[in-house]
Parts: C-alpha cells; structure tokens; sequence
C-alpha cells in the first residue's frame, strides 16, 4: 500500500463534503487539477474507489463513506497530538510524577502542589510514596520528577532546592505539664524519653533534632528511633515518649497526643529534588510557580552532604 499523508485526508474530507471537486478545490484555496491527483493517489492508496460521479458532482462510495468517518477520526487526534505536545512543551501537560516521605504530605506538598495544578487542568498527577535515596535513584533514571523531603544528601546530577519552611513543635502525651504551659523551649527535652524520627537514610531529621540539643549543651534523651513521623506519635500515644516533629505533623489526629510549639528553635525547611540537567517543561513550570508564590528565599545546592535545620 503507498502511503497515505494527511493533506490528502484534508482533500478526501472535502470533496466528500462539499460533493463537488471545484467547490472543495476553492475551499481548499488550490485549484481543481492538483486536488483530482491528490484524490486520484489516496485511492491507488487505499485500493479502491472513494467516489462516483453524479450529475451534480461526486458521491461518496459505500468504502468512501466509511473512509470518511475514519479520517475526521484520524484529523481530529492528529490536532489533539499536536495540542497536547505544544502544552507539554509550555508545561501545561503530561504526567508529573512526585516522590515524598512522611510528613509534608500532610501539609507543605497538596499545598504547593494543588497551587499549580489549579491552572493545570490537562496535568496528571501521581504521587508515589518513597525515602529518599529511592527517590534519587528514580529522578536520575527519568522514572519520576520530583521529590520532597527534609534533608537531602545532595549528589551530582541532581539539585535540592528548599521551598518552604515550617516551626517545629513538640508532641506530647495526653496530660504532660508542658501542654498546659502551652509551649516549650529546646531545654525542656533534657527531662524526656524522646523519639526520633525516621531511622533512614542519614542525614535525616533525626539527625537535625540531635544537631539542635548538641548545640544547647547537652544530648538528645532518645529512648527509641522510629521509621516515620506515624509511629513516632504512636510511641508518644501509647508509651507516654515525646517526640520534636514539623508543625505539619500536628495536622495528624491522633488521640491521646497533644503538641505544643518549641518557641526557641529554628524553622526546619522542606526541599524538593529534581535533575540538574534536561529538566522536563512540567518541572520547571513548578519551579516557576514556587518562584512566584513561596516567601522561601531560592536556594539551590548540587553536591555534598547537607542537613538543614
């Protein structure tokens, strides 16, 4: 079979229309010898006849009409391909795949994420639940786009830039002295049975907490290490722990838990991981969309271990 292009469905599709060659040929704005070639080859193409002639013009075929219906099919995804294509280049669509870990899903990330997708109706999201030496692993191999989390080990090829900032509190159990004080100071962790949270891969916010009271003269009480910020809260529900967590942590019911803020620590930032080098459109449109909507100052860091705090 000779191939087929699609100016000559574009032809077919008028004459077919109009049932006539010379109205086709001036709606097509070409004159009628060219158009009757164009016809003349679709059908060498195809292998059978598209039209009859009539009194009046052209008719149609019983496999012309079927033809037809093929090529506006035909027509119409070929313009929704290129419509499609064009908005992913201009990162308006596509498929957006985000890693996280633990607790900036209950906050920070539908945040920043609904924000963008808000004007992004043609933009699928999946998210995809990953610590964070996976998430690199993915990133690198182009099988996801973003990552979020706290700490990241910077490593070259990929570039963590900190979008947001969060104040830290402290979860208690149900009826501790300092939920009625309605905060507390890093001072006050040297009388706790502390949780830290998660056990892997370092550097974590673990490591961050236990940076924070080497820095106030003294260290960290831990009694035990939990994987996420979930079972830290059910050791301080169930075994009466305490636990330092981001503010989005508080966002999470559970009873028997109560969280005061630690009035004298600094924020703890949430950054986000992507490739250093040919960034999808769909990511540097959300670069662009934190750019203009975070009061988080733009800071970016490609090689190194890190822990933010």
């Amino acid at each position: 079979m000779l191939p087929v292009d699609l100016r000559q469905f574009e032809c077919f599709i008028a004459v077919a229309e109009e049932g006539n060659v010379s109205r086709a040929a001036a709606r097509l704005h070409m004159t009628q010898p060219p158009l009757t070639r164009r016809i003349a080859r679709l059908e060498r193409s195809v292998g059978v006849s598209l039209f009859m002639r009539t009194p009046s013009g052209v008719e149609l075929t019983e496999a012309g009409a079927v033809l037809l219906d093929r090529a506006h099919r035909i027509m119409q995804l070929t313009e929704y391909a290129i419509d499609r294509a064009r908005l992913a280049d201009a990162g308006q669509a596509g498929s957006l795949v985000v890693g996280y870990f633990g607790s900036p899903m209950f906050d920070a990330v539908p945040r920043l994420l609904r924000g963008f997708l808000k004007t992004r109706p043609t933009v699928s999201l999946v998210l995809e639940r990953a610590p964070k030496n996976v998430q690199a692993d993915a990133i690198r191999d182009g099988r996801m786009h973003l990552g979020f989390s706290r700490q990241y080990r910077s490593e070259p090829g990929l570039v963590v830039r900190r979008v947001a900032s969060e104040p830290l509190y402290l979860a208690l159990p149900e009826g501790h002295p300092l939920l009625k004080a309605g905060e507390a100071e890093l001072a006050d962790l040297r009388e706790q049975q502390l949780v830290l949270f998660p056990t892997g891969p370092r550097p974590s916010f673990a490591d961050a907490v236990t940076q924070l009271c080497a820095q106030a003269g003294f260290s960290a009480p831990v009694v035990r290490e939990a994987g996420d910020v979930l079972t830290a809260l059910g050791y301080v529900a169930s075994a009466g722990f305490c636990s330092v967590v981001p503010r989005s942590a508080t966002r999470v019911t559970l009873p028997g838990v109560g969280f005061v803020p630690l009035s004298d620590t600094p924020p703890e930032g949430l950054s986000c991981l992507y490739r250093a080098d040919n960034v999808p459109a769909l990511v540097r449109a959300f670069l662009d969309h934190v750019s203009a909507t975070s009061s988080e100052p733009e800071t970016t860091a490609e090689s190194g271990p890190r822990v933010s705090i």
